[in-house]
């Protein structure tokens, strides 16, 4: 029952559900992520207040501002570059489930389809690549999805209540706080009169201009 063929696939099974398991412990450490980011200026404001300039204009937590040309969508930012586990088409995980099931095809092809070492490649091959071609589309979509979900457009920035959670000077930028669709976003705020606001007052996003939110007392 046990050939060489056998051994073979039932090694790359072993292996596939190994990899598999490593990779789902942790996660995206073993991802090939998509770097979505710009240069960053810090400007000395805040905690973490800096403003990146991307090609996208881009407001999120650690007060994080990029501006571009391209787009009007405003996103949430951790601080770190947006990383999509996975996004290659050779990651860790899309791998594994090819190793697992190109194996777990070839026994069955092997023991109960009763096929040879070529029957069993013909069968083997092809149905690990349709499963791992699935599982990966499958993982883009619910990730743009949920990228998409947590996305702040232009027009549901402006006139948003928010709070300063660090002071604005006159004439000079500090930090609001505001909500949207249940997200929390930090960014940096300047006044729409020029004149100072104090921290914990609630203020109304009037306006962007350039890389800052523009702010008026409520």
């Amino acid at each position: 029952m046990w050939s060489g063929m056998s051994v073979f696939y039932f090694i790359c099974m072993a292996l596939g559900f190994f990899f598999a398991a490593v990779g789902a412990i942790f996660g995206g450490h073993f991802g090939h992520g998509a770097h979505v980011g710009g240069h960053d200026l810090n400007i000395g404001h805040g905690h973490g207040l800096d403003i990146g300039h991307g090609h996208a204009p881009t407001v999120g937590h650690g007060a994080h501002v990029g501006h571009g040309h391209a787009s009007h969508t405003v996103g949430v930012d951790s601080g770190e570059p947006n990383q999509m586990p996975g996004a290659s088409v050779l990651n860790p995980m899309t791998t594994s489930i090819f190793i697992t099931f190109f194996g777990a095809s070839g026994l069955i092809a092997l023991w109960v389809l009763k096929l040879g070492p070529l029957g069993s490649l013909a069968v083997s091959l092809p149905t690990s690549l349709i499963i791992a071609a699935g599982q990966f589309m499958l993982f883009v979509n619910v990730f743009i999805k949920a990228q998409a979900s947590s996305e702040a457009t232009m027009s549901e920035v402006l006139g948003c209540e928010a709070g300063v959670t660090a002071g604005i000077p006159e004439g000079r930028v500090g930090q609001i706080t505001y909500t949207i669709k249940g997200t929390r976003f930090t960014a940096p705020a300047m006044s729409a009169s020029g004149s100072a606001i104090s921290r914990g007052t609630k203020v109304q996003i009037v306006n962007i201009r350039g890389n800052m939110l523009v702010v008026r007392p409520l």
